[in-house]
């Protein structure tokens, strides 16, 4: 996917409450490295930070190229729904599940899963139709509306709400710091600022501490914080599989298990030591 400088790897999220909207939106996960606010269409944050790459990052070609493609795979879902920052993440290798979250509007009402606003207003004409053609047709369709309001709770209801700041999420690669070996760190440094660490229980006993002291996170968050510390520590040390177990405890697949440490491939390490 490329080298991307002195940047991460670019990351779009999608909920409500970004910038004090009532309405979902996106933004950029690591706003050190991508600094923009939220935004309805995802365009806007797709070019700010693919641009970022060529003016402040230092990427190289292919992560560029990289970029580029991820913009097209974000358009190719449908408008103003979490599947495009699920597609755009996906093209570097980092597995989201934002189509899950449903769709608010501007005026606070939600949409459901998977419906842009235009979705929303055909389907809100279709409703109108059937109501005057049958009464027992609009009560299936409430019923089926209420069903998959249940359904599309049921990921964030999993994990936790974790208040003010973003779910956790650790990166693990070189360069962090400046530094030359491999190392750990928060993704989103605004919601987690914290420097680098060759131990990553460095890191995640920072992480699940803010979940306390800062975010107002709930306590289903914090047990599930208090899982991924758990899972990390099985992990192959200072390895990025370490990083991918935490991750997966909050429902993000990430691939850092394949990070060279020190010249030596993690899976051949993880080989040897077994």
């Amino acid at each position: 996917i490329g080298d991307f400088g002195s940047c991460t790897v670019p990351q779009i999220q999608f909920a409500t409450g970004f910038d004090n909207r009532k309405e979902t939106s996106f933004e950029p996960v690591d706003q050190t490295s991508y600094p923009h606010g939220s935004a309805q269409n995802i365009d806007i944050i797709t070019q700010a930070m693919c641009d970022q790459l060529v003016n402040t990052c230092g990427a190289d070609a292919t992560a560029k190229a990289t970029c580029a493609a991820a913009q097209s795979a974000a358009d190719t879902a449908t408008a103003k729904t979490g599947a495009q920052a699920d597609k755009f993440n996906a093209v570097f290798g980092i597995q989201t599940n934002f189509a899950a979250v449903p769709v608010v509007s501007d005026q606070g009402v939600t949409l459901g899963v998977g419906k842009s606003a235009t979705d929303a207003a055909s389907t809100s004409a279709a409703a109108t139709d059937a109501a005057s053609t049958s009464v027992a047709a609009t009560a299936t369709a409430a019923a089926s509306s209420s069903a998959a309001a249940a359904t599309s709770t049921a990921s964030a209801a999993d994990i936790g709400n974790f208040g003010s700041c973003t779910v956790p999420q650790i990166q693990f690669g070189v360069g962090f710091d400046s530094r030359r070996e491999t190392a750990f760190e928060p993704v989103d440094q605004t919601s987690y600022n914290h420097g680098s660490a060759d131990n990553i229980a460095v890191i995640t006993q920072f992480m699940c501490d803010t979940l306390t002291n800062t975010c107002g996170a709930d306590a289903t968050a914090k047990a599930t914080c208090a899982t991924a510390q758990t899972a990390a520590a099985a992990g192959l040390a200072q390895t990025g599989d370490q990083a991918d177990k935490f991750n997966a405890v909050f429902g993000i697949i990430t691939q850092f298990a394949q990070v060279p440490v020190d010249g030596t491939n993690t899976a051949a390490a993880a080989t040897a030591s077994a």
